[in-house]
């Protein structure tokens, strides 16, 4: 019976290597989320402005380290003008464009990164909503999260129906 045992492939699994890669990759992200710094310098009058109340609300879904809002998009509910972004600089233009407008997170492609950058835009653009997507989201799992300082507008969990998302971008959209 030993023998039997012995003729068995055997994986040997270095779990402190493991630990080390998975921190490394978590401080990489952890580094591009806190090297944002946006520039909060907006004029009130000049948004209010800028904003007609023909033009569609801007929803902005960020993209990091996932595909499934560009794969997805054309699916999602009208009359909102989405933008598909993918990386930072480009979600920085468009916090700084001072439109009246939401960004809807993937919460599972980053966790950290989203926490951070929730925090961030509810300090320095309080008038731009938040959504948070997660898979499989529970009301109170969400209701835990939107009181912490990295809480969002509005929560969607995946799968979801377009209705669900259309009304969480509306709640997100009435600052």
């Amino acid at each position: 019976m030993s023998d039997q045992e012995d003729d068995k492939p055997t994986v040997v699994l270095d779990l402190n290597s493991l630990r080390e890669e998975a921190k490394s990759e978590q401080d990489q992200l952890d580094d591009v989320a806190s090297e944002i710094e946006f520039a909060a310098a907006v004029d009130d009058s000049e948004q209010e402005e800028s904003q007609s109340p023909e033009q569609p609300l801007s929803v902005v879904l960020f993209d990091f380290q996932s595909d499934f809002f560009s794969k997805n998009v054309g699916s999602f509910p009208s009359p909102y003008q989405y933008s598909v972004v993918d990386n930072l600089k480009e979600l920085n233009t468009h916090l700084q464009s001072q439109k009246d407008q939401v960004v809807v997170f993937n919460y599972n492609a980053a966790p950290k990164a989203v926490n951070q950058l929730c925090a961030q835009i509810k300090t320095k653009f309080p008038k731009i909503g938040t959504v948070i997507m997660a898979k499989n989201l529970s009301e109170e799992k969400a209701q835990q999260h939107q009181n912490t300082k990295s809480g969002a507008k509005a929560y969607v969990s995946a799968p979801f129906k377009v209705e669900t998302l259309k009304a969480a971008i509306q709640k997100a959209g009435n600052l």
